[in-house]
Parts: C-alpha cells; structure tokens; sequence
C-alpha cells in the first residue's frame, strides 16, 4: 500500500510543474499536456485537492462549448525563507510556492560595519521574518551569503569585503540560534536559480547569467540545472584579471574586474574626480542627468562589463544571457554600451541567435532566490508532499 501511495504522489509531480508554470488550466488540458487519459487527471487532481496542494478556481470563460473547471497550485500551502547578504544591506523575504513576496524586510549599512555589527542586523532581520511567518508551513530558511565556500558545509571563506566573517559557518549559527539548518548558496547561484525557476530564463539551452553590482558574478546553467562546483559555488568572475599592473583589489590581486566595474569601483573612481563620495541613488540620478564626471567613469565601467561578458561568450557560446544586479539600474544608455562592446568584443558566430536579457535589478531577486531552493524540492521530491 505504501509502494502504491508512493507512485500515486510520484506521478502527481508532473501535474504540480504544469500548474507551477502553466496554470491555472482545465483537467482537460492537463490530460492533453501529460498525453494520458481524463481518468488518471481526475484522481491525481483528487489526491492534490485532499493535500489542499491544488485548488479549484470555478469555471472558464468559455467561448465555446461547455466550460470546464480551472485547477490551479495552492501557492499559499507552504512557505520559504529567503535572506541574501550583501556587504550593503541584508535583504529577507517569505515567500509562496510561486515566488510572491508575502513579507519583506532589509536593513540597510550607511557606511563600514564589524562582522558583529553584521551578525546582529542578520539576527535581528532573521527575528522579524521567523516572527511574521507560520511556523506549520514554513519549509526552511535559505540564504544566499557573498564570498566563496571551504567546504560541503558552505563555511564562508575569501570574504574579501567583511573578513571579519572568514571562516564563519552559517550552517551551525543558524541551527544553533534558532533550531533550523539553512540551504546555504552563493548569491550569484541563488540569483540564478530566481531566474530559472521563477522568472523561466533558461530552461532549455545553455544560460550564463551575469550579477553586476558590489560584486561581479557569473554563473552557467544547462538545461535549467546550474553548473557548480562539489561546494556549490558557480565561480568568481569579478576575480579574473583584466589589468596585470592594475589597481590593488580587497582579495590581495591587483587588475581585478572588480576594480573596473563594480559599484565600489564606481564610487572611488567618481570620488576621485568630483572629491566626494557618492550614493549609488546620487550616481544613478547624475548619470541620468549626463553629469560629465560620472558618464565618463560609468561609460567605461560599462565598457569593462561588456569585454568581459563578451569574453564568457567567446569560451562557452551560450544560448541565453541574462544581466542582473544593480548596476542594471544605470538604465539604458548603460545597457545599450555593454550590448555594443559585447558586439564588437565577441565572435559573430557566437553572437547568432544569441538572446541577451536585462533582468529585475531589484535587491529581493537574490532573497527571492534563496527561498526557491527550498520550494523547488516540492517539484521534485514526491516524498515531501
């Protein structure tokens, strides 16, 4: 009996990833999709709507013939948490089974932080986000953390831009603080997986997907299944060097892609010109406004981007590319200069049928990821349902 449930629920999972990205839709078209007959449809649906994981939606509009019954994923059946760190700001979301942000919180750094100073907004973010959610449908926490990895259990290390956080195992600070063990990622795999699972960029294909802001990443996916490492990093692209001679970066390199076009080199280079240092928001509205200094340092951090995306083209010829992170928000003029050096930077061959996408800079998308972790295992694991 317990071999046939098991199948039961394992046949259900196709049903569940139709509606997660296609529905709401009629049993009907379900049948038609899954290319199996009406019958099998109605008691897979029946067990769903038992596990209050589908609902029903009433009748289509129907155009013609008789309307049917729309089913639809219960996206409020179970929750997630996601938290992304960010040597800026921390950002936390609960999210539903299909990604909508039901509570968000962030905190914010004006100016340098201790690692205490960052521990204690982590823990004070974490309270109000456990605070605010139903403890009977949350399915975990998952954070997306900066830096690389030392190991299997995601102990943080090269945490160029807070050492004081080096070695620091998130794993055992969250089970011990609050009972619960994390899915810990790297920001840029987290980023990615929103992508994929979320906003559909990448399913099918190979995808590279570029995070530009405080730092720069770069992760590839196949198929929809991110490529990564044994400790589930997608690389370090904002490391790679550009410049032998170049400018000291925090890692102890110097010419790093980091010191060319990330927003801390933004900021020190326009400091450098206009003798302050500005907000990204005072950056933003200058380039906007065609402030000389700043277009000249943006253009040509722009430029930078676009070599080294075209650089990523040139060795692993994607299908797709998706740009993301903040420096998204410099807004078109910005984009349309990293598209031409991309152009002009990469081979013709490469660049055929290449689609290159400019994804939400928002801060959540990361968070947003991080819970998708935790989410996805719903899709693919009928053990869980």
């Amino acid at each position: 009996m317990l071999q046939l449930k098991n199948m039961r629920r394992q046949n259900s999972l196709p049903v569940l990833n139709i509606l997660n990205g296609d529905g709401p839709m009629s049993r009907a078209e379900l049948a038609r999709r899954l290319h199996c007959n009406g019958t099998t449809v109605t008691r897979i649906i029946k067990d769903l709507i038992d596990l209050e994981l589908v609902k029903t939606l009433g009748l289509d509009n129907s155009t013609g013939g008789r309307p049917q019954e729309l089913i639809d994923l219960n996206a409020d059946w179970k929750h997630a948490i996601g938290i992304a760190l960010d040597p800026d700001y921390i950002s936390g979301v609960i999210i539903d089974l299909k990604g909508r942000i039901i509570v968000r919180e962030q905190i914010i750094f004006k100016g340098v932080q201790s690692g205490r100073d960052f521990l204690d907004a982590l823990i004070t973010l974490a309270n109000r986000l456990l605070a605010a959610c139903d403890r009977q449908k949350l399915l975990g926490i998952g954070i997306a953390a900066f830096g690389t990895f030392s190991d299997e259990n995601r102990v943080l290390e090269n945490v160029v831009q807070l050492p004081e956080l080096e070695k620091f195992d998130l794993k055992k600070f969250f089970k011990e603080t609050y009972g619960i063990e994390p899915e810990v990622s790297n920001t840029a795999v987290a980023k990615t997986f929103n992508e994929i699972w979320f906003n559909h960029n990448g399913v099918n294909g190979n995808l590279l997907v570029i995070i530009a802001g405080s730092g720069i990443g770069c992760t590839a996916a196949i198929d929809g299944q991110i490529v990564f490492n044994k400790h589930g990093h997608g690389g370090e692209l904002g490391h790679t060097i550009y410049q032998l001679d170049g400018e000291p970066c925090k890692c102890g390199k110097h010419g790093c892609l980091e010191t060319l076009c990330s927003i801390s080199a933004i900021r020190k280079k326009v400091a450098l010109q206009c003798g302050k240092t500005l907000t990204v928001p005072e950056l933003i509205a200058g380039y906007a406004a065609g402030d000389a200094a700043i277009t000249e340092v943006v253009d040509t951090a722009a430029k930078w981007l676009g070599i080294a995306v075209a650089n990523q083209i040139n060795l692993l010829a994607p299908d797709e590319i998706v740009l993301t992170g903040e420096l998204m928000k410099f807004g078109n003029r910005f984009l349309q200069i990293v598209k031409e050096t991309i152009a002009t930077s990469s081979f013709s061959v490469f660049q055929k049928d290449l689609k290159i996408i400019c994804s939400s800079a928002e801060e959540e998308s990361t968070a947003i990821g991080a819970g998708a972790f935790l989410v996805s295992r719903i899709f693919k694991n009928f053990l869980l349902i």
